[in-house]
């Protein structure tokens, strides 16, 4: 048997010693959530986009490409700008650099093309058939002489208002439709190159520079 409870001075049990009270702030249900410490320090503020991208301030690419088009009568409203553009993406080439389309004077108001000039935001310019058989290209059609006059529109529109580039996307065809790019000659200090306003067309035009009518190369055509 345990004998009885000791008591004190008074005859009362001694006052048993209230636990410790916590210091800090109380758990309950109302009590403020504290803020969990992150697994890892935030990543400092940056210019939102991801690595390596490109940066939207930089200057565009200058406009120094030509892409010149044939079109037949029976080419589709997308077909042209469909061509273009796939052109320019699978050789590494920028939409934004184009300065203008050429083409063949009676089909500078093709719904094509315009649709075309209108996508790339540029002019379109015509020049004759005389003025395109002048230009020697490395891939003249004998169908498209005796249907327009000149054995090629795409490379010689391209190559004829870039004088003295080169040609940077050889002649590509599609059912009814034809392109080709060529790349402007660095222009020399202090010139300025001049393009049309996006939307018009200069029939018959010629930049300087180009072949004149007649001094196509003998032997410049090959059978196709």
């Amino acid at each position: 048997m345990t004998g009885p409870a000791p008591v004190g001075a008074a005859g009362r049990p001694p006052a048993t010693e209230p636990p410790a009270r916590p210091t800090g702030p109380r758990a309950g249900p109302h009590a403020p959530a504290r803020p969990a410490t992150p697994a890892h320090p935030p990543a400092p503020a940056g210019t939102g986009r991801a690595p390596g991208a490109d940066d939207p301030g930089a200057p565009p690419p200058p406009r120094a490409l030509v892409v010149g088009v044939g079109a037949g009568r029976a080419a589709g409203e997308q077909e042209v700008s469909g061509l273009v553009l796939a052109a320019l993406a699978e050789t590494g080439l920028s939409p934004h650099a184009v300065a203008q389309i050429s083409t063949l004077e009676s089909r500078t108001e093709h719904p094509a093309i315009r649709r075309a000039a209108r996508v790339l935001g540029v002019p379109v310019v015509g020049h004759s058939a005389e003025e395109l058989a002048a230009v020697r290209v490395p891939h003249p059609s004998r169908t498209a002489e005796l249907a327009v006059g000149t054995p090629s529109v795409a490379e010689a529109a391209a190559l004829l208002d870039a004088p003295g580039g080169e040609l940077v996307v050889p002649k590509r065809k599609s059912a009814a439709a034809t392109v080709a790019v060529a790349r402007r000659a660095a222009p020399g200090p202090g010139a300025a190159a001049e393009t049309p306003a996006p939307g018009s067309h200069v029939p018959g035009s010629r930049a300087p520079g180009s072949h004149a009518p007649g001094s196509r190369a003998a032997g410049s055509r090959a059978p196709g």
